[in-house]
């Protein structure tokens, strides 16, 4: 009798063990009979639906006693697969928060070491706008489809989507050393007059330019534009100016006199110098609807070398100054 006892215990072990390997190895399928996966759904693809309550998607995780769901699917129009956060009647979208507590997400990595890490592409924003679309007024407490946006806290520590400070770095290189990063720095109200509504430039991790609160421009940290000159273009006959022409100095290389036309049209503020550096004098010609004016009612250089300024002062109104005469 024990020795019966002790087979039929042996039998019972060997499919107990039989039943625990198979187990192991078992699939579990739901629209499918033949599952390749642990765990496997097999469902009529779709696209994700705005409205109505019926199935729309592979698989749903829902609570009870609550609204919100998130669904997964398969698109039935292209080969993107998704998730959707919304109302279990697709009527509302919500909020889908990944690592709400914390932890890095990759993107083309599986080894992520910031908040966002992306590996292998690039970042595109469709906004909707053409080429024919004004410019947006500036958002307040929303945030433009076409806007990344640092926000600050107010005088606290939570994030303050309301209030006007915030700062955001755009950056690249310096992983081992500032002096090889180059930024640009955008700030919004700042009680720390240095970072009071302005955008600083660096390059080699040092501040090169900055335009402020009021909008001036200067080099570095001081009040005097450094580091910037006149592009010299040089001419050898008639020329007309340009707005292009603005704030830059035209040589005139020709050997025998030309005359340089100033056109309608010229932005309020225009200036440039003029320079007969060839032996060609220079002749100043207002177009049609354009009024010259010198003290002197001179429109000629006075020789080689003689520097000329080319000012306009509005409504086609231009004053030429220096080594002029008639």
């Amino acid at each position: 009798m024990q020795q019966d006892h002790a087979m039929v215990d042996k039998h019972i072990l060997l499919y107990l063990l039989l039943f625990i390997g198979f187990a192991a190895r078992a699939q579990t399928g739901i629209g499918t009979t033949a599952p390749v996966n642990k765990f496997q759904v097999e469902a009529t693809a779709a696209d994700p639906a705005n409205s109505g309550s019926a199935a729309n998607g592979n698989l749903r995780l829902g609570g009870l006693s609550v609204s919100h769901v998130l669904d997964f699917g398969l698109s039935s129009t292209s080969t993107f697969a998704w998730i959707q956060a919304r109302n279990k009647t697709y009527g509302t979208n919500y909020i889908l928060a990944l690592n709400p507590l914390g932890g890095n997400v990759g993107i083309g990595t599986s080894s992520p070491t910031a908040k966002l890490n992306l590996v292998g592409g690039g970042i595109r924003i469709h906004d909707g706008f053409s080429n024919s679309t004004a410019r947006p007024a500036i958002n307040t407490s929303t945030i433009g489809a076409y806007e990344i946006r640092g926000v600050g806290s107010g005088s606290g520590t939570t994030q303050a989507d309301g209030s006007d400070d915030g700062f955001l770095r755009l950056s690249a290189g310096g992983g081992t050393n500032s002096t090889t990063q180059s930024s640009i720095e955008l700030s919004g109200y700042s009680n720390v007059a240095d970072m009071s509504n302005n955008i600083v430039f660096k390059t080699a991790g040092a501040e090169r330019m900055r335009l402020d609160i009021n909008g001036n421009l200067s080099g570095s940290t001081t009040n005097t534009l450094s580091g910037f000159g006149a592009q010299i273009n040089s001419i050898s006959a008639g020329y007309t100016l340009a707005a292009t022409d603005n704030s830059e100095v035209i040589q005139s290389n020709a050997a025998s006199a030309i005359t340089v036309t100033i056109p309608a049209g010229l932005p309020t503020g225009f200036n440039c110098m003029v320079l007969q550096y060839g032996a060609g004098q220079i002749t100043f010609s207002p177009a049609s609807g354009v009024t010259i004016i010198n003290r002197n009612s001179y429109n000629k250089t006075i020789g080689q070398y003689a520097l000329a300024t080319v000012l306009h002062i509005g409504s086609n109104v231009v004053i030429i100054s220096g080594e002029l005469s008639n």
